[in-house]
């Protein structure tokens, strides 16, 4: 009887251990999927996957609806990527609190990556002879604050990252916005109708372009994923950008597109990926470099030979804050004309977080402000998505 009931406990114990292990196996696979997108060491990353497989051109159906897994990826707490990075100056403790309060609003959070004032690095730690001039530290500065972003990406061995600089401003929408634009990402990615990609945004891409003030679509890629009827859209009447962008006269007042980009200007917000910080700290700080640092990530979308993927979507989702009292504090790397502001504004965003905090804090939904009340028409029914595979159709 002793030996029987040692038996039945040895039984009941394998079994639990067994279930436990099982259980632990199922988490970590899920947190596996999770993850955006997959950490890889591929050599070519030219004719590889992000998942080490062969990249082919998709002759099955494409992924036009988000699986259930992204879904729920994208509404954590860093937005679909392991973590995000906000740049900031110490000195500025007021842009500070301004985008810690801005992203409370938004529902993430972040992590601090301190800004670096050129005038205080080594010589000998710059990858070429900057330009001499006003502005030589704090664009030396400004370069080696985003090579800082690169390098916590590959020193903590993060799948992705989303970086932001600090006087960053998005629309109140910012998140169904990011859910639209992994739509189309997915799409762009050629990312297999039914599967589960590693990053909600698609795997294979090294950066993604959220925020800018100009960004050119690839000449020989025409694919365009259109989101109509869309309030967030900047109008017409208020786009600036300060370069090349894509070609709307094809479409509405209310379409933004999503595209593969050949780069651009301006870095408020951009996602990147292991692979993609391990290109840029090789082609940026460890090879001769000295330029301002949106130029030199320009270059590594347009120069394909660099395997460096971008993609992009205008109007952008992010743009830069301008706030109320003297310009003098807009910038910290150039001066403009001194001026003083009764109120502020943000760049190229419909309905900007930062203009509606106060509303926010007050859950006072129904006075969210416009910053062109009346020039944005009241639009009925969803987005409407659709995936082009020319520009004719």
């Amino acid at each position: 009887m002793i030996v029987r009931e040692s038996q039945k406990k040895s039984v009941f114990f394998v079994g639990l251990t067994l279930l436990l292990f099982s259980s632990l196996i199922l988490l970590q696979r899920k947190h596996d999927l999770l993850r955006s997108p997959h950490v890889n060491t591929v050599h070519d990353p030219v004719s590889k996957s992000i998942t080490g497989e062969e990249r082919t051109t998709q002759s099955s159906p494409k992924q036009t609806e988000l699986p259930k897994v992204s879904l729920k990826a994208l509404q954590n707490e860093t937005l679909g990527f392991e973590k995000v990075y906000v740049i900031n100056l110490p000195k500025r403790t007021d842009k500070l609190d301004a985008i810690r309060l801005s992203a409370s609003l938004t529902g993430f959070n972040f992590d601090v990556i301190a800004g670096q004032n050129g005038a205080d690095m080594s010589p000998k730690a710059v990858p070429g002879p900057f330009n001499d001039g006003p502005m030589r530290d704090s664009i030396i500065g400004c370069w080696r604050s985003h090579m800082q972003a690169a390098h916590n990406i590959v020193n903590n061995r993060l799948s992705s990252a989303l970086i932001f600089e600090d006087d960053a401003d998005w629309d109140i929408s910012f998140r169904s916005q990011l859910l639209n634009f992994a739509t189309g990402s997915q799409w762009l990615l050629n990312t297999p109708a039914g599967t589960i990609p590693h990053s909600p945004y698609g795997d294979d891409w090294d950066l993604l372009w959220l925020g800018h003030c100009a960004l050119a679509p690839v000449k020989d890629d025409p694919r365009r994923v259109l989101f109509e009827n869309d309030p967030s859209t900047t109008p017409f009447a208020h786009r600036f950008n300060l370069g090349e962008i894509p070609d709307m006269t094809h479409y509405d007042n209310t379409t933004r597109v999503v595209y593969a980009s050949d780069g651009g200007t301006c870095l408020y917000a951009y996602g990147l990926s292991y692979r993609g910080a391990q290109k840029i700290l090789f082609h940026l700080s460890m090879s001769y470099y000295h330029r301002p640092v949106d130029f030199g990530i320009h270059d590594m979308c347009n120069d394909h030979s660099r395997g460096f993927r971008c993609i992009g979507v205008f109007p952008q989702l992010v743009d830069s804050h301008r706030g109320a009292g003297s310009s003098s504090k807009d910038s910290d790397i150039s001066k403009g004309q001194e001026m003083e502001r009764k109120k502020g504004f943000s760049f190229n965003i419909v309905r900007s977080t930062r203009l509606n905090v106060g509303h926010l804090i007050a859950g006072e939904e129904d006075k969210i402000e416009s910053q062109w009340p009346g020039e944005v028409p009241e639009l009925e029914g969803p987005v409407r998505v659709s995936f082009r595979e020319t520009l004719g159709e």
